[in-house]
């Protein structure tokens, strides 16, 4: 039996009997304002708590602005930062392009280096717009992935994508080489906008196929399955 490694969201591992199998790939996809980042985010804080080193890849945000925003949910990772168990890297695509070629380069070094358990790259689809047919986009997935796997590593991949926008579609090329897919739904409810998470595949997992609701409040919540059709 795989080992599991828990979010850290009592909610979200109750759905998938404790977490994500220990060093598989797992996806978070989700539109803009979902809660993709503080998931993530979330799930390193756990790793953190167990005496576990992470690291944080983004493409997309200053490690200023990160910290800040971060920290308005009462989670100080500069701090973590400080202690070396947390490690944050701004990367530009085109540098893990460049990765590729070199089969790991610098982020392999950091991995190995650190002895990193927990890996988060926020968001692939960064990387992926890179490329402008599906084919040579499919072909540079393959390769990452099969980069990651070598690392042991337990990691998360947040994906841009609004679930209700292609509903039955592919979300990325990703979706197939993933150990599993979980879906970020944020709805218009009457004034405000609502939250709800799925798991829409996890390998080797009897998880929940109902959509539960999901809470960001100081954290994040995840409740029980919400009555509710998309």
């Amino acid at each position: 039996m795989e080992k599991r490694v828990s979010t850290g969201i009592g909610g979200f591992d109750a759905m998938t009997d404790g977490g994500f199998d220990e060093n598989s790939i797992n996806l978070i996809a989700g539109g803009s304002g979902a809660g993709k980042t503080i998931f993530a985010v979330r799930f390193l804080l756990e790793g953190l708590k167990k005496g576990e080193k992470v690291l944080y890849i983004t493409f997309e945000e200053k490690k200023k602005d990160f910290y800040e925003n971060i920290a308005k949910l009462g989670w100080d990772l500069e701090k973590a930062e400080k202690t070396g168990n947390f490690i944050f890297l701004e990367y530009a695509p085109e540098k893990v392009k460049m990765m590729l070629d070199e089969g790991g380069g610098t982020i392999e070094s950091t991995v190995l280096k650190h002895g990193i358990k927990r890996l988060v790259i926020d968001s692939i689809t960064s990387f992926s717009l890179m490329f402008e047919d599906e084919l040579s986009k499919r072909q540079a997935i393959l390769n990452l992935f099969d980069i990651i796997r070598k690392w042991n590593c337990t990691t998360l991949l947040t994906v841009q994508h609004d679930p209700l926008a292609k509903k039955g579609k592919s979300v990325d090329p990703t979706e197939f080489e993933a150990d599993s897919i979980t879906l970020i739904y944020y709805v218009k409810s009457g004034e405000r906008r609502k939250r709800f998470i799925e798991v829409l595949k996890m390998r080797g997992t009897d998880h929940s196929r109902e959509i539960h609701q999901m809470l960001i409040r100081k954290g994040i919540q995840v409740g029980a399955p919400a009555n509710v059709k998309f």
